[in-house]
């Protein structure tokens, strides 16, 4: 059996890995020159910028990367981050978010002191267990029809999870009695970030997955670049093919067409292609069955990005600010390890910055409009980053907003974040991983409601999962 796999993001990696597992050889096909899609890297000077301010977590063994490294029977360096986030709110509180639960219910006494925060985080991380849990026995998730979601039921030990789907997790908080304004303000600030959604949109089960996921956070050795690097080393020595700087343009049957003239044949076909990408693949009645299964008005957030080096030594690696501004709510700041020399010369750190933007608005400006809006933005955040962390000598700053990441990734509009799966959502309306062609797949963060990383090779198991099923 030969499996292709386009798209080289972290759920391509992960399908190509797993299908050479099942022993299938394996050509893992990527447009651009460097592997990760929206957590890739770029280099300037003597600094390397992760592409997005990516965090990386998931790494215990019931969750997906952890899994994913014990198959491969190995995992790549990194460095351990506590706390994992540090949030600053717009009031001037600082709340730093530590592994250790007590440490964490410390912060957020010391922040609220008149609510009781015990019986709700205890609520989320046991959630949060479960549903790993939970979801490491569905091989059909995301849900392709009733049935699939009336099979949860046989799961006995994990069907008391079911209502939290239908249950919103700003009602959990005000059953809890934590619906102070500015408790609101941290907990959809986790949220946006993890789920790409506030508290009112997300289902309980969905929040309390991104509520939870800052408790575990690392750092690679190297940024995703060192990330990246060892998923390539991996994939060359286990036999995996890898094909780069060639963009798929046409798939018809068994046979997948590059832009270049180029021509590959596969049993089975693995597309880590977002939701808006994936009709230009097919031609024609393929074309129109493919449609017929995807709903073209899903949005999904866009990026503005703010890249540089600099000379400091910021031990808290990730930090997000909230300004309440009517340009910037809030955004996340990325610093390279202090001790990581191959990202930064010493003394220095390679700084990368994101705030979530309307991708669509970008493409509707005019050039004179686009840059003094870039600019505007660029200056705002660049003034409040380099004053609240006293940062100096400042290097190669550039920034970028949905349309650099439309070149970058060739998503449409730049999305990224992928599509949350919000509140009052039919579990079974979600996309999943099936086509109208029973050998070709698709995976990836429009495919698998996740966080980042975590989500995507969490689709991508549940994928090998249902493929193994049917041998």
């Amino acid at each position: 059996m030969k499996t292709i796999v386009v798209g080289a993001g972290g759920g391509g990696i992960s399908s190509a890995i797993l299908a050479r597992k099942r022993g299938h050889e394996v050509c893992l096909i990527e447009a651009h020159e460097n592997l990760g899609g929206c957590a890739s890297w770029f280099k300037r000077g003597s600094f390397i910028f992760d592409a997005g301010a990516t965090t990386l977590s998931g790494l215990k063994s019931q969750q997906p990367l952890g899994k994913l490294f014990s198959l491969m029977g190995k995992k790549p360096s990194v460095y351990p981050q506590d706390p994992g986030i540090v949030f600053h709110l717009s009031s001037g509180k600082k709340i730093s978010y530590y592994q250790d639960f007590e440490k964490w219910m410390f912060e957020l006494e010391k922040a609220f002191p008149s609510l009781n925060h015990r019986p709700f985080w205890k609520k989320v991380y046991k959630i949060n267990d479960e549903a790993w849990g939970l979801l490491s026995k569905l091989s059909n998730f995301p849900f392709q029809k009733p049935e699939d979601f009336l099979g949860v039921f046989k799961l006995i030990p994990h069907t008391h999870l079911l209502p939290y789907l239908f249950i919103s997790t700003d009602l959990m908080l005000k059953r809890y009695g934590l619906e102070h304004p500015e408790y609101l303000e941290l907990i959809n600030g986790i949220l946006l970030i993890s789920a790409q959604a506030h508290a009112d949109q997300l289902p309980f089960l969905i929040g309390a997955l991104g509520l939870a996921y800052p408790q575990d956070t690392y750092v690679p050795v190297g940024g995703m670049k060192g990330l990246m690097d060892f998923f390539e080393s991996s994939c060359t020595e286990s036999g995996i093919e890898i094909i780069k700087k060639t963009k798929i343009s046409n798939i018809s049957k068994h046979k997948l067409s590059s832009t270049s003239g180029e021509e590959f044949y596969g049993d089975e076909i693995i597309l880590n292609v977002d939701h808006w990408n994936l009709p230009n693949l097919f031609e024609g009645p393929d074309k129109v069955r493919i449609n017929q299964k995807l709903d073209e008005k899903k949005e999904a957030w866009g990026a503005f990005t703010l890249y540089f080096g600099c000379r400091s030594q910021i031990a808290e690696l990730y930090q997000q600010i909230h300004l309440n501004h009517p340009d910037v709510k809030n955004y996340f700041i990325s610093f390279s390890h202090p001790e990581d020399i191959s990202r930064a010369p010493a003394g220095f750190q390679a700084v990368t910055i994101s705030t979530h933007t309307q991708a669509r608005d970008w493409f509707e400006m005019d050039k004179e409009t686009y840059q003094a809006n870039k600019k505007r933005i660029q200056n705002l955040i660049l003034k409040d980053c380099l004053e609240r962390f006293q940062l100096e000598d400042i290097k190669f700053l550039t920034a970028g907003t949905p349309r650099s990441f439309e070149r970058f990734t060739h998503r449409r509009y730049g999305f990224v974040g992928g599509l949350p799966f919000l509140f009052g959502m039919n579990p079974w309306k979600l996309e999943g991983h099936m086509t109208p062609w029973k050998h070709i797949h698709k995976i990836g963060d429009t495919t698998f409601p996740g966080q980042g990383l975590v989500g995507v090779v969490a689709g991508a198991l549940s994928l090998d999962a249902e493929l193994k099923k049917e041998l």
